[in-house]
């Protein structure tokens, strides 16, 4: 990867160095969960940097917090560039629509988390997975649905948070929309990020009575764990438990146990998982990230997907990048996996377009691990309201 490097007269970029941002909520109610991307993204960088660097340089980051809310995430990312003079931005929020403009405009890369429409509406910006809720295309995709149909479940009740973000809306539309796909009747609830004790006798109350054997949600791991345990407590039995977030770490397969059995992530593979991919992902945060606590986050490993985009659009970019290069040369790969940690992405043909195909993970029968179900269960695009 390394060879010799060219001096190039582009912000960020010097003879020797790769100057980026990286954006997340450092503080916030979206702390706690963001916190483990920056390890992730440590441990990827640091295998790219001992090797070499990209086209002899190394890469290195400067990051700004921007609490997870839109307006300060417009701040710190014109700071980023401007005051930084950052050469990309690594978006790792659930706010990245504040600063999407600014950086489009002044042409800026930026990599992240896809959360809303201006992942399928500007080109400088490159995700791995964008909701449907966030494409502009009236269409559906079944993936979820058929999913839950395949494990046996026949009526939904989707939890979400009403106080809780926008994207979390987003998501528990995309679900409710998927069940419906391929016919699956769909019932609604809410459930606070701490939950009332009467909410959750609620959803137990609805899962009862209205035969629900699908339960969804786009709640954090944390408290969906705790309904999903309290569920199984009360003895209701559920043949579909889908979360739109992380799966359970460490912490919570300790805490629950058995209780968690069956619950079932999407959108990345485990990094507990089998393949070389993982396995790679793992020596990485050991060597260049020991302050992990939890080596299996998803969060974790997001932040080191985050950072091979960004080392495969460098590489792509040619040894004097720009970032008008870096734009083109990322956009043009195609059968992108970072090394097989999510299915095949053509940054071209899948821009704006939410993904068919997903890696499932289900907690197993005791409780005590994750395993992969499927690494690549695909549905299809529908338009709402069509026979399927």
């Amino acid at each position: 990867m390394a060879s010799s490097a060219s001096s190039c007269n582009t912000p960020g970029v010097s003879r020797n160095e790769v100057r980026i941002g990286l954006v997340y909520p450092d503080s916030g109610a979206l702390a706690r969960t963001f916190q483990p991307v920056r390890s992730g993204l440590n441990a990827r960088l640091g295998v790219v940097n001992e090797s070499g660097g990209v086209h002899g340089r190394q890469i290195h980051y400067t990051w700004s917090d921007d609490r997870g809310r839109a307006d300060t995430n417009a701040v710190v990312s014109r700071g980023l560039v401007e005051k930084d003079h950052a050469f990309a931005v690594i978006e790792a929020t659930a706010a990245s629509s504040g600063g999407a403009g600014y950086l489009a405009a002044e042409n800026v890369p930026v990599v992240g988390i896809g959360t809303d429409a201006a992942w399928s509406r500007y080109r400088n910006m490159f995700t791995y997975a964008l909701p449907s809720s966030a494409t502009p295309a009236a269409e559906v995709v079944t993936t979820l649905g058929a999913y839950a149909r395949e494990q046996g479940g026949s009526r939904a009740l989707v939890v979400g948070d009403p106080a809780g973000l926008h994207i979390t809306d987003d998501i528990a539309e995309q679900m409710r929309a998927s069940f419906v796909s391929v016919r699956i009747p769909t019932l609604s609830a809410n459930a606070d990020e701490s939950p009332t004790d009467s909410q959750i006798r609620e959803i137990i109350r609805l899962i009862r009575t209205e035969q629900v054997d699908t339960l969804a949600s786009t709640l954090t791991t944390d408290t969906f764990a705790r309904i999903v345990a309290a569920v199984r407590q009360a003895g209701v039995p559920l043949k579909v438990i889908l979360s739109g977030s992380q799966p359970p770490g460490d912490d919570l397969l300790r805490e629950y146990g058995p209780l968690l059995a069956g619950l079932t992530t999407y959108l990345i593979i485990s990094p507990d998982s089998a393949s070389p991919s993982a396995a790679a992902y793992r020596a990485a945060t050991a060597r260049f990230a020991p302050e992990l606590d939890d080596s299996l986050s998803v969060l974790a490993e997001t932040g080191y997907l985050l950072g091979d985009m960004f080392v495969r659009g460098l590489e792509a970019s040619g040894p004097c990048p720009t970032r008008q290069s870096f734009i083109t040369g990322l956009r043009a790969v195609k059968n992108y996996t970072a090394g097989g940690l999510i299915p095949t992405v053509d940054f071209e043909r899948d821009f704006g377009r939410a993904p068919v195909c997903y890696p499932f993970t289900a907690v197993n029968a005791t409780g005590t691990d994750l395993v992969l179900v499927s690494p690549n269960f695909c549905g299809e695009r529908v338009t709402p309201g069509s026979a399927h």
